[in-house]
């Protein structure tokens, strides 16, 4: 589902070229009747304990969780939309790649917010996460070699996860405060109470998203999609682009415009089925197979990038440096990954070990 949601996005991106932002808008507006008719389903049959409500609206010594829900919705806006922004500049492959960064800036906001401490082992895989994605992206700044990535929209999706981490923090600090009230007033003790339920958390995060998403449409502007248009005008020609249904509608540098409006409906599809999958899978498999599947989408996708021939896309040119970077940063991961089961023992077994860069930190 991962790669399906990757691959579309890239299809869609030829026919809206510069009306990409379509596509964020689409999905922010169809996520709010989808998980909020999941939520009340779930409320209804007992699923979704009543009280996880009060938790979320009723402010308990500082501000109410509400509050953290709309920074945490305004990160993934922000992340959302200049990624979206960014596909058409940036091969398949790179687009993946990128994204990876994400868990470099979770490891940084948590070493400050949440005080979280990193052993040299979690740190190694870090750095060789970091490489792998400096490998990737290295040929775009050549010019025979950047094909169809622009070296600055590449940078620009490698800093922009750094608005997912803030929102994975934010979504962390709830999860914690959620388990520290249920304890405090005994909620837990009906037997129902496993943590705040996930889509109690997606369906608000989901209500300010589509709202943050139409307040950020001047980010069009910022990024040189307007053509020096007024922001009334360019979404104007944004929706003529998605329902005009001919060739012309998207504008002349549009491949295939006469089918925006069909990717866009195919990209909600399989965007929705890819979030439902992962709480699917967090719920059935556990966190740990969860994250390192997520991380299996770059290679993957690689190979499917490059290797079908894809409507309106065809096949993209993968540099080897991509490779070389697509083969390292699965083990690198899971070494991340097995070193930060390691310092949660030590957390858990002895404190005194679980510090920053141990062991030299001991």
């Amino acid at each position: 589902m991962g790669c399906a949601n990757n691959i579309s996005k890239q299809i869609a991106a030829q026919p809206l070229k510069r009306y990409t932002y379509m596509l964020s808008l689409a999905t922010a507006a169809a996520n709010v009747p989808i998980y909020g008719a999941v939520l009340f389903a779930l409320v209804k049959s007992g699923a979704v304990p009543r009280y996880q409500f009060e938790f979320v609206w009723r402010a308990r010594r500082g501000l109410p969780c509400i509050v953290f829900f709309a920074i945490a919705a305004f990160g993934d806006t922000l992340g959302d939309v200049i990624t979206i922004l960014c596909t058409p500049y940036v091969s398949g492959p790179i687009n993946s790649l990128t994204s990876n960064c994400t868990t470099i800036w979770i490891a940084a906001l948590a070493t400050c917010i949440l005080g979280s401490r990193y052993s040299v082992s979690q740190c190694l895989g870090l750095v060789c996460v970091l490489v792998a994605v400096i490998l990737g992206i290295l040929p775009s700044f050549d010019s025979k070699g950047a094909g169809e990535t622009n070296p600055f929209f590449a940078v620009v999706l490698s800093v922009d996860c750094i608005f997912y981490a803030v929102s994975f923090i934010i979504k962390e600090i709830v999860f914690r405060r959620y388990d520290r009230w249920a304890e405090s007033t005994g909620q837990n003790e009906d037997g129902r109470g496993s943590g705040l339920h996930i889509f109690m958390m997606n369906t608000h995060l989901a209500l300010f998203e589509f709202p943050l998403t139409l307040l950020v449409v001047p980010l069009n502007e910022a990024f040189g999609q307007t053509n020096g248009e007024g922001i009334v005008s360019y979404m104007g020609e944004a929706f003529t682009c998605v329902f005009g249904g001919t060739d012309a509608s998207c504008g002349q540098d549009s491949h295939g415009g006469q089918f925006a409006g069909l990717c866009v409906a195919v990209y909600v599809v399989f965007n929705i089925l890819w979030n439902v999958s992962i709480l699917l899978s967090v719920k059935h498999t556990g966190a740990l197979a969860t994250f390192v599947a997520l991380k299996a989408i770059f290679p993957v996708s690689t190979l499917l990038f490059a290797y079908v021939d894809w409507p309106l896309l065809g096949k993209s040119d993968v540099s080897w440096l991509v490779w070389v970077s697509a083969a390292i940063i699965m083990p690198c991961i899971i070494f991340y990954q097995w070193a930060s089961e390691q310092q949660s023992v030590r957390a858990e077994q002895l404190p005194s070990q679980a510090t920053c860069c141990w062991p030299l930190g001991q």
